[in-house]
């Protein structure tokens, strides 16, 4: 019986592999560093019917050299590490592990929002400099009552959308691909209008032409002195130097961030020199959960489309395919 092949770039839960491990039908190819070098990657991605992908990157050129290849499955849900047009052009899915993450992502949002507003990272400081005479400058607000902008009400827009109506806040959201939202949502019209109400501005978006740098110099300006500002989509949908001097002036309270426009290297980033910041390194959604959620739907993804049943709703470029 002729075998599927599948290389799994970047170590998934146990639970994950045992879907595979309970199949007679496929060959898997393991590289458990997920910064794997390139000519690793090649080899172990050449003749694979499906990629199970984590962190590394499948350029156009790489993937040009696998011509048994049928889908790319992203443990996560950006795809921009991924070269996605590639793929649509020889009509080929890339999917997501959509829902695996949502719920790890929003909770570490909320939790750099709560951080923020109540300047936990000031409040540590007090303490270990034994200084408790400076806690009325320390500045802190609860969440209730205050206003945040959502950008992007995807699938992790809705769920912090739904925990920060659970904490009492008021709710906009912009996003012009989406026109269904839950009651209690405010719909903002323009981005514009939209960031001149917020205490507190939070970004769900993709990375692609449209939303890279959608948080610029200008759209700053938009926004009134002392907002706190969340990033746990994309680097470089906010622009770095732009955020670090809205930092450095004092017209941005915060900045609550987990993802960067170059990762891992974020040596040369002015956002470590900025003040006033809380920072992870792209981690929001690796907990055990998440990584057991996006393990098993990436790899049963891979699966569905060797047996031909790959749902539409996994697939990233499924509008591009007609699916």
């Amino acid at each position: 019986m002729a075998k599927h092949r599948m290389t799994i770039l970047g170590a998934v839960h146990a639970d994950a592999m045992a879907l595979i491990e309970a199949r007679d039908d496929i060959d898997v190819t393991i590289v458990h560093e997920a910064m794997a070098p390139r000519d690793e990657i090649m080899e172990a991605i050449r003749d694979a019917h499906g990629i199970n992908v984590r962190t590394a990157r499948l350029e156009e050129d790489m993937l040009a050299e696998v011509p048994d290849l049928r889908i790319v499955s992203r443990h996560g849900v950006g795809c921009d590490s991924v070269a996605v047009p590639h793929m649509t052009s020889r009509g080929l899915p890339v999917a997501i592990a959509a829902g695996g993450n949502d719920r790890s992502v929003a909770e570490h949002t909320l939790g750099m929002m709560l951080h923020l507003a109540r300047n936990m990272p000031g409040m540590d400081q007090v303490v270990r400099d034994n200084d408790w005479t400076v806690r009325p400058t320390l500045g802190n607000f609860d969440l209730e009552d205050r206003t945040v902008l959502i950008v992007g009400y995807g699938r992790i827009g809705k769920r912090v959308a739904e925990l920060a109506l659970a904490f009492g806040m008021r709710v906009i959201a912009r996003d012009p691909y989406v026109n269904d939202f839950a009651p209690g949502i405010e719909v903002a019209s323009t981005l514009e209008g939209a960031l001149a109400e917020a205490d507190i501005v939070t970004l769900h978006v993709p990375k692609n032409a449209e939303t890279t740098g959608i948080i610029n110099r200008d759209s700053l300006a938009e926004m009134r002195p002392g907002t706190i500002l969340v990033n746990c989509a994309r680097g470089g949908i906010a622009d770095e130097p732009a955020v670090a001097e809205a930092l450095h002036s004092g017209h941005l309270r915060s900045y609550g961030c987990d993802v960067y426009s170059s990762e891992p290297d974020t040596t040369d980033n002015p956002i470590l020199s900025a003040p006033n910041t809380l920072l992870s390194p792209h981690y929001a959604a690796s907990t055990p959960q998440g990584m057991r959620k996006m393990g098993m739907i990436s790899v049963q993804n891979v699966l569905d489309c060797f047996d031909g049943k790959l749902k539409s709703e996994m697939v990233f470029n499924r509008a591009e395919l007609g699916w």
